[in-house]
């Protein structure tokens, strides 16, 4: 399996899937190595290999044909020293020296492990992918987390990363992605036959996100209620008509507090619109949450709100109802082609984005029904089903 982040180097889904699938693959007997970055420190995964993919000594180690995917252009935006790990890296040089010196590992470790079957993950992984297909003849898959179209908005995808993620759809054996959305965006947009796609859902470990509620608001030190927004902070994810849709629900819940968990791009031009739409004094912006924390501010909230303008999944809508959180989401999310105890709005739609976030606050049978629902519906979507459902497309490649 190639991947490129994985705790405690994650920031986002793509980090949690990894170290939850293989987790659960593992339990069920498939034995895994995990091709990742070195970046200097331990990981802890003792049911799998984590095989860290070290920077080289010399850069002459990472010259490639002129007719490689890269191409001439990319390499003179080559500017690695020797000795650097690849997080101190600029990010498009690390994930084109990655991709080389992964793919060539794949390899050289098939010599003597025999590997089955290939298993990458988006465009990072893409080109590594690729060259060990290649190189050893074996089977391949990728998971599409998301694409350049989901990420920019729709608004100005970058069509070098397009590319890269186009090939990747055309080498592989098997595309999975994780919602029948991305699943119609993989047939439109980048081609993929119809035979082609699996749709494998995401999961959540509920009992990791069963807190004290009551316990977890003060521990926070914050009264009243708290309306939360967690996530990369990015123009994917709508963290805007969020705080568009705050200025709404203060003008008749005055006491609330908004909170906006996380770090991105997008961080200077959410406080300027918070102070723009003068409610800086009730909005709190906490910057990055360690892993461990999340789910008390999930248990600290009364709602959660995910309004993201293009999201494959949202596996942050599974963890706020495994904390009791009611959870608002936007139609244009794939956990809602699942999610049944939640409530749906567009997200361009901050006047009923509002409406329902007041109707949270204020009406507690309506919160009572989609807590008590969510409850019993989150713990159907388990990293078991899940990997039993990556091992039917691995058996559909290598055989039963």
């Amino acid at each position: 399996m190639l991947g490129w982040e994985f705790p405690p180097f994650i920031s986002g889904g793509l980090g949690v899937h990894c170290y939850e699938l293989t987790k659960a693959l593992a339990r069920k007997g498939v034995e895994i190595d995990f091709f990742m970055p070195d970046a200097g420190q331990p990981v802890n995964a003792p049911w799998m290999n984590v095989v860290r993919v070290g920077c080289p000594e010399k850069k002459e180690d990472l010259q490639r044909s002129r007719a490689g995917p890269y191409g001439p252009e990319f390499r003179r935006l080559f500017s690695m020293k020797p000795g650097k790990d690849f997080f101190s890296m600029g990010f498009f040089d690390a994930v084109w020296a990655y991709n080389e010196l992964a793919g060539r590992a794949v390899a050289e470790m098939n010599a003597t492990r025999h590997y089955d079957l290939i298993h990458g993950h988006d465009w990072i992984t893409m080109n590594a992918g690729i060259a060990a297909k290649k190189l050893t003849g074996r089977p391949l898959v990728f998971f599409v987390h998301s694409t350049e179209y989901d990420r920019t908005a729709n608004l100005s995808p970058f069509q070098w990363i397009v590319g890269i993620e186009k090939a990747g759809v055309d080498a592989a054996d098997l595309v999975m992605t994780n919602s029948r959305m991305m699943e119609r965006q993989l047939w439109e947009k980048y081609g993929a036959g119809r035979q082609k796609t699996r749709v494998v859902y995401n999961a959540v470990d509920a009992c990791r996100f069963q807190c004290d509620r009551a316990l977890e608001k003060a521990g926070f030190g914050m009264a009243g209620k708290i309306v939360l927004f967690h996530g990369r902070l990015s123009i994917q994810k709508g963290p805007d008509f969020f705080l568009m849709a705050a200025k709404k629900v203060l003008e008749k819940e005055p006491d609330t507090t908004f909170v906006v968990s996380g770090k991105g791009d997008f961080l200077e031009r959410l406080v300027k619109l918070a102070i723009d739409l003068g409610i800086e004094d009730r909005v709190v912006f906490t910057g990055y949450l360690p892993d461990e924390k999340l789910p008390l501010l999930y248990a600290a909230s009364d709602v959660y709100v995910l309004p993201s303008v293009s999201e494959p999944f949202g596996i942050t809508v599974l963890e706020a109802m495994a904390a009791g959180t009611p959870v608002i989401v936007s139609k244009t999310t794939g956990a809602s082609e699942i999610v049944r105890h939640c409530l749906r709005v567009d997200f361009w739609d901050v006047d009923e984005m509002a409406n329902k976030i007041i109707a949270l606050l204020r009406y507690g049978e309506l919160k009572e029904v989609l807590t008590d629902g969510a409850g019993t519906e989150v713990r159907g979507f388990s990293w078991g089903k899940a990997a039993e459902e990556t091992i039917q497309v691995y058996c559909e490649l290598v055989g039963k």
